[in-house]
């Protein structure tokens, strides 16, 4: 396992289209996992901050946070939250390294997250995973 399972936030998408340089739109988006049961509100129009670094840092020089955000939430009762209208935005030196694929999902550490800490942690470290729950590798 990657991560205490309690702090366990998984992105889901069913695809991946890059329509532009240092954009990433994914169809399908989704938030599942354990974390969802104690988080906070997540609010139409939000974004996220996440922080790849730890497994790319033998691919990009500088730090690698995408930016995700989303224009629509929906609390689905299988307690899922679809986002709607969803993209990543990440810097131009960041497409060195291999795109999002329909079957891998984003695994977020929500540990440094909690309401007293949140505000000292700017970006959720984050791991890419592939469909058979591996850390993808390069």
């Amino acid at each position: 396992m990657l991560l205490g399972e309690k702090y366990r936030l998984e992105l889901h998408w069913k695809k991946t289209v890059y329509e532009k340089e240092g954009t990433c739109r994914i169809e399908g988006a989704y938030f599942s996992g354990p974390a969802l049961k104690m988080a906070e509100k997540i609010n139409s129009g939000d974004s996220i901050n996440l922080d790849f670094y730890k497994q790319y840092i033998v691919f990009v020089k500088n730090v690698y946070v995408a930016v995700m955000g989303w224009e629509e939430v929906v609390y689905n009762s299988d307690g899922t939250v679809t986002l709607k209208d969803a993209v990543i935005i990440h810097d131009t030196e960041l497409n060195r390294v291999p795109k999002f694929r329909d079957t891998d999902y984003i695994v977020i550490d929500t540990q440094k997250h909690e309401a007293a800490t949140h505000y000292m942690h700017l970006v959720y470290e984050s791991f890419v995973v592939d469909e058979n729950g591996e850390l993808y590798k390069f």
